[in-house]
C-alpha cells in the first residue's frame, strides 16, 4: 500500500520503560499486531495501513523485516531518520 508525500514520520522515547514510539500516519487505529512477544506492536487502521510502531524491545527489533512485512519498505530511510532524531515525549 502507497502513503501519501504528506506523511510526517517522527520518533520518541519513553526512557522510563525504554519504549521507541514511531509514528507513520494519522489515522484511527483498528487492530494492533504483536511482532514476537514483547518485542514490537504495529498499529493498523481498517485498511490494514500502518499508523504506528511502538518498539519494546530495541535490541530484537528489525525494522527492515517489519518493514517488508508490512509493506514499508519504501519509509525505511524516513522511519530510520526519525528515530536517529527521537527525544524523550509524546
Amino acid at each position: 500500500m502507497k502513503y501519501s508525500q504528506l506523511v510526517m514520520i517522527s520518533a520518541y522515547t519513553v526512557p522510563e520503560d525504554g519504549i521507541l514510539m514511531i509514528n507513520i500516519a494519522a489515522g484511527e487505529i483498528d487492530g494492533s499486531e504483536e511482532i514476537e512477544p514483547c518485542v514490537a506492536v504495529v498499529d493498523l487502521d481498517v485498511d490494514d495501513r500502518v499508523l504506528g510502531i511502538e518498539v519494546l524491545d530495541q535490541s530484537k527489533f528489525d525494522l527492515d523485516v517489519v518493514a517488508a512485512e508490512f509493506g514499508i519498505a519504501e519509509l525505511v530511510p524516513q522511519i530510520r531518520a526519525a528515530i536517529a532524531v527521537a527525544k524523550p515525549g509524546p
